[in-house]
């Protein structure tokens, strides 16, 4: 099989390897798409801890089963499948705790563990989900992101109803939009430098967009939204985002930000304003929910699969340094 390694940073390479055999409780899964994330991004530019080089990258991935291995009861060659990328031994106290996302023993797809970026995939049949005949292969491919997003919401039980502010309106961020303006949020703010990103933000129902920061907060919502959400990965306006906040609200930092770095915040608002900051990591017990949110047509994935590329391209979309794009998805033929 074609695959794209990361060897190390800044270093991916398109080589030509055998498409490992599924061994007892695993299946080999031919990938049809795979969304390219911005944490393959951090692994290419070295700022991921958890990625161990060399590794084949790709962690939101779909496919179609072609071989299985032996106890495997739930699968069959050509079933239409999702991969969950995290891979917990079930075992430690976290897993049996129902905390799985902090499984000691975690391996994630695509991360220290071989992705999407090639041809063939093969992982144990616990993280995979068959998908409904009428998702395609490339909406399929967004089930991870979504998943991680619900699992923000079942962190937090955000109420129906409220206003809103969302920083950052790539794939996160305008996801969080469809799913607030159907949960009844009036109004939702965003903010994106990025004309693109605006554009697709008022064709999901962005009720004021921003393009810059400082307008932002001088703007009607500021001290009134419920809900916000910081997706754009910059700490200076994380440390804002407890001004925007309303009282007892609630503040999402969806961004995997740059190890090392603080910020800085007003505490005693923390504590006069009953603010609540969530942290948000992976997706456990969420990936059946987003494939059915995603099915439900409540996310409408049309427009940000920007650019939609082949194999033999990977390495020219992150050689280019581009970042002028939603949702990249490699698709396979």
């Amino acid at each position: 099989m074609k695959a794209y390694v990361l060897k190390e940073p800044g270093v991916l390479e398109l080589i030509n390897t055998e498409a490992r055999k599924p061994d007892t409780g695993e299946v080999q899964i031919k990938t049809r798409a795979c969304g390219i994330c911005g944490t393959d991004f951090h692994a290419y530019n070295g700022k991921h801890l958890a990625v161990k080089y060399p590794v084949i990258p790709g962690h939101e991935l779909s496919g179609v089963i072609t071989s299985i291995g032996k106890g495997v009861k739930s699968f069959m060659p050509g079933d239409r499948v999702v991969v969950d990328p995290n891979i917990t031994c079930g075992q430690c106290e976290y897993c049996k705790g129902g905390k799985e996302n902090f499984c000691e023993n975690i391996k994630t797809v695509g991360i220290n563990y071989p992705g999407g970026y090639g041809e063939y995939v093969t992982v144990p049949e616990k993280v995979v989900y068959k998908i409904p005949d009428t998702m395609s292969f490339e909406a399929a491919a967004i089930v991870e992101p979504v998943a991680c997003i619900i699992h923000a919401f079942d962190n937090t039980h955000v109420p129906l109803g409220g206003s809103a502010i969302i920083s950052g309106t790539g794939f996160i961020g305008l996801a969080f939009l469809q799913i607030l303006k159907g949960m009844g949020y009036y109004p939702v703010y965003t903010m994106d430098t990025n004309p693109t990103r605006n554009l697709l933000a008022k064709k999901y129902g962005s009720d004021k967009i921003y393009t810059c920061i400082d307008d932002l907060m001088e703007s009607d919502i500021i001290g009134k939204a419920n809900v916000v959400v910081e997706a754009t990965g910059s700490n200076s306006i994380l440390s804002k985002t407890i001004d925007m906040a309303s009282p007892s609200g609630k503040i999402f930092a969806f961004s995997v930000y740059p190890p090392g770095e603080k910020i800085e915040i007003e505490s005693n608002k923390i504590y006069s304003k009953e603010i609540s900051i969530f942290g948000d990591f992976v997706n456990p017990y969420t990936m059946r929910k987003a494939i059915n949110m995603i099915s439900s047509g409540l996310i409408d994935y049309s427009g940000m699969e920007d650019p939609v590329i082949k194999i033999n391209d990977i390495g020219n979309l992150f050689q280019s340094g581009q970042k002028n794009f939603i949702k990249p998805l490699i698709y396979y033929e």
